[in-house]
């Protein structure tokens, strides 16, 4: 069976660890050529080097339009074009809304809206360089796009504006041949989540326990997982199919 992203070309951000590194590597075992673009320089530059020749790593911030431009120029001069654009780097907020500051509030919008708005503008002249219906934008919402949970209003409110990016930009790229889609997960064990669940209970497993009571399948989401689904949203399989918000979640949004 052939790799269905054979001849392909990603740009990842957050590609240096959890979803995006689970999925950099699930696109090269599929067949294409990565860039990794991350503000962790020492992981992605490691795993850059662990997946070989067909990954490049970049250094940067995807809320900085200058180095959301170098980040597309790279990945055209290492491997010749841009067919999939994954927004993926985001960054996650749990509190009340008394008890957030404009500091936090800014932070959030910038890693979690401005930068995957940022990035599109970026890569949108090299993807439409392209053609064929391979040509795909990726983002990763949460459950937290479809539904939404007291304590995580902040967290709600950007990811609910992924979903609106997802579905206008959608519309406006459809007679490019531009496909745009985002996936929305449950609790991915990363190193992010067991962060977070740490803040909310005396220990991680604690934590864990209190969030899989949500999840009917009963179990965590691995970030294999996520990245599988992203493949499938990449592929030539899924070429009639944008504008969607693929929940990847255990059955939280059934």
């Amino acid at each position: 069976m052939s790799a269905v992203l054979e001849g392909l070309v990603a740009l990842i951000t957050g590609g240096a660890s959890g979803i995006g590194a689970a999925t950099a590597k699930r696109f090269v075992r599929e067949g294409a050529r990565v860039v990794i673009f991350d503000v962790q320089a020492g992981p992605g530059n490691a795993l850059a080097e662990e997946l070989g020749q067909d990954v490049y790593f970049v250094a940067g911030d995807h809320a900085r339009a200058d180095d959301n431009a170098r980040a597309v120029a790279a990945t055209i001069e290492s491997f010749g074009s841009l067919d999939i654009l994954y927004n993926n780097a985001a960054t996650v907020h749990q509190g009340p809304i008394a008890e957030v500051d404009e500091t936090e509030l800014r932070r959030q919008i910038d890693a979690c809206m401005i930068g995957p708005y940022l990035m599109t503008q970026a890569a949108l002249p090299a993807l439409r360089l392209g053609s064929g219906a391979n040509r795909a934008i990726l983002f990763t919402g949460s459950v937290q796009s479809i539904i939404v949970r007291p304590g995580y209003t902040l967290y709600s409110m950007v990811k609910h504006g992924i979903a609106g990016l997802v579905g206008s930009l959608a519309l406006e790229l459809a007679k490019e041949g531009i496909r745009v889609n985002g996936l929305c997960p449950g609790p991915v064990d990363t190193p992010l989540f067991r962060a977070g669940v740490s803040r909310i209970a005396e220990s991680p497993e604690a934590g864990i326990a209190l969030r899989l009571a949500g999840v009917p399948l009963g179990r965590m989401i691995a970030a294999d997982e996520i990245a599988a689904a992203a493949v499938f949203l990449a592929s030539r399989a899924a070429a009639n199919i944008t504008g969607v918000m693929l929940p990847v979640d255990g059955g939280i949004c059934a």
